[in-house]
């Protein structure tokens, strides 16, 4: 075999082994979006929106391997209910941080919430999507794991924290309890003084997700709380600031 072919043959294998839309084990990969959050996504969850935009290869390979291959499209690729979670988790939170980095100048999502969240959509397996229909038509309809709310992130401040790794199918369940617990614990989401008990305005919008567990009180307190269950309970106002890093922006 000559060199120049045996170099394009070398090339072709570490095509097939880098490609985002497989696995080692057969299934859908998720290491191209974990490179990326692993690159621009800081301890505290903020995204260095510049650097994406200066490099968008990354996240457009991991929405192109989204794009073309799904649950429903290609059921092979996720055998498990975790499988499929794992790969919705990712696709939101990959398709949110595009959302924003294709708005030079955006200063908050709430600014162009409905297009945002509802008339923007991305491609996924062969399909169309909004952040919206993936959020309350998939997650939560499907899946009804209230746990789910603290590992999707529209890219502010009120969010749970932007994981700066990508869930895994093979350990979602505990990458699921460690942002919850992470969430229910931070004292600028949940906290308790002479008032009552101040919490997030995740658990007003989606109550009814937080039923099974005998409502908001009971689930915090599952994961960490503290609040008295005689507490009178207000909402924290939603912080839609911008997750960027300092100078960042997009």
């Amino acid at each position: 075999m000559n060199r120049a072919l045996l170099a394009s043959c070398l090339a072709l294998i570490a095509l097939f082994f880098a490609s985002p839309r497989a696995s080692a084990s057969g299934g859908f990969s998720h290491a191209a979006f974990n490179a990326v959050v692993a690159r621009y996504v800081d301890s505290k969850g903020l995204v260095d929106y510049k650097g994406i935009i200066a490099d968008p290869s990354g996240l457009d390979g991991y929405l192109a391997a989204v794009g073309a291959d799904s649950p429903t499209s290609n059921p092979a690729l996720f055998p498990t209910k975790n499988d499929k979670l794992a790969y919705y988790i990712n696709a939101y939170n990959a398709m949110a941080i595009k959302g924003v980095a294709t708005r030079p100048g955006i200063k908050t999502v709430d600014s162009v919430k409905l297009d945002f969240f509802a008339l923007s959509k991305f491609a996924m397996g062969k399909d169309k999507i909004s952040l919206y229909t993936l959020e309350n038509d998939i997650v939560r309809k499907q899946f009804s794991d209230p746990r789910a709310h603290f590992a999707l992130n529209c890219q502010s401040g009120g969010c749970p924290r932007l994981p700066n790794e990508a869930f895994d199918s093979a350990r979602l369940d505990a990458q699921l309890d460690a942002y919850t617990r992470e969430f229910c614990t931070n004292p600028k989401k949940v906290y308790v003084d002479a008032a009552g008990a101040h919490i997030s305005q995740i658990f007003e919008w989606y109550a009814k997700d937080f039923a099974a567990a005998g409502g908001a009180v009971a689930f915090i307190n599952k994961y960490g709380g503290t609040i008295p269950t005689t507490a009178k309970v207000q909402f924290i106002p939603y912080d839609w600031t911008l997750s960027a890093q300092a100078g960042k922006n997009p």
